[in-house]
């Protein structure tokens, strides 16, 4: 980063929302001369605008989410419910024993998920898009039951190198004691039919 006039920090450490990091950056970018710390400058303001744009988004969410519950209450649904179904939720969400969809319906190929379509899966080789449901994953699970932990295995005792070394020379003799037919590739390719 090139050097910045002290000033210029001193500006930084006094704002207090993203209009005012536009007007700052619209002045040093008229009063610079070099451009990479033009560009510099830039990206840090650019990063506190997109940090403000985050938390007006969130906050938005938040305020559907609280219109949804009041609307839910509206129809008869009760704070011991809420709790309840928040409390599966938290539950639920720690799960790892659900199952994704993965594997196309139609052509039993891979999905690849799609970015710029959330909760979006397409299967890259006949072009059929799901639509997953989030919470669909969780259907048929329990929240209250404690998933399914596999006891560690018993490590094997302790056996020295000798003892290795003569197991698998009995092993070995054992393969070589057996009988082998040769592989007669002639009768595979049907040489005799030919003639």
């Amino acid at each position: 980063m090139q050097d910045i006039d002290p000033m210029n920090f001193k500006d930084m450490a006094k704002l207090k929302d993203v209009n005012e990091a536009d007007a700052l950056l619209h002045n040093i970018k008229n009063s610079a001369n070099d451009s990479d710390g033009k560009n510099d400058i830039k990206s840090e303001y650019q990063s506190l605008k997109e940090v403000e744009e985050l938390k007006r988004l969130v906050e938005k969410q938040s305020f559907i989410i609280h219109a949804f519950w009041i609307m839910l209450k509206d129809k008869g649904a009760t704070n011991e419910e809420f709790d309840k179904a928040l409390n599966e939720a938290v539950l639920l969400g720690r799960r790892t024993d659900y199952k994704n969809i993965k594997i196309c319906p139609s052509c039993g190929k891979g999905l690849q998920s799609m970015e710029n379509k959330p909760f979006t899966a397409k299967c890259l080789y006949c072009g059929v898009e799901i639509l997953n449901n989030p919470y669909k994953k969780y259907d048929g699970l329990d929240p209250y039951k404690v998933e399914y932990k596999p006891e560690p295995e018993e490590p094997e005792p302790y056996i020295s190198d000798d003892e290795a070394d003569e197991k698998e020379f009995r092993e070995a003799a054992d393969v070589i004691s057996q009988s082998f037919e040769p592989y007669d590739v002639t009768k595979d390719l049907n040489f005799d039919d030919e003639t």
